[in-house]
């Protein structure tokens, strides 16, 4: 079940880079691709939390799970605060990437 975390964990993490890229670049956002975000980040850390509950206690998961728990808020936040057609601020998507970042180097350190 790591495995599978990482996988869509990470194209969630290559996802968000595009919209990121999108939003500087061409101050624009994209609602599909940020669901689509959402959708795969969720996934994800639904099969860490699988691990957690059915598999042997490893505490890489554990930090990992709350590290990407605290960046789903955040990505909450962003989405709630959204306004049509506009990026989101940055510094909130810096906050947001970097909680996402660190809990997806937690999780590749403990495989």
């Amino acid at each position: 079940m790591t495995f599978y975390a990482s996988i869509f964990l990470a194209i969630a993490a290559t996802l968000g880079l595009v919209m990121v890229i999108l939003g500087v670049r061409y101050h624009r956002s994209s609602f599909k691709l940020a669901m689509s975000h959402a959708v795969i980040a969720i996934s994800g850390l639904g099969f860490l939390g699988m691990q957690i509950i059915n598999g042997p206690m490893n505490k890489y998961n554990n930090v990992a799970a709350l590290l990407l728990l605290l960046a789903l808020i955040g990505g909450g936040m962003l989405f709630a605060l959204r306004e049509k057609d506009q990026p989101p601020a940055m510094m909130m998507v810096v906050i947001h990437a970097s909680m996402a970042l660190a809990g997806l180097a937690v999780l590749f350190l403990g495989l």
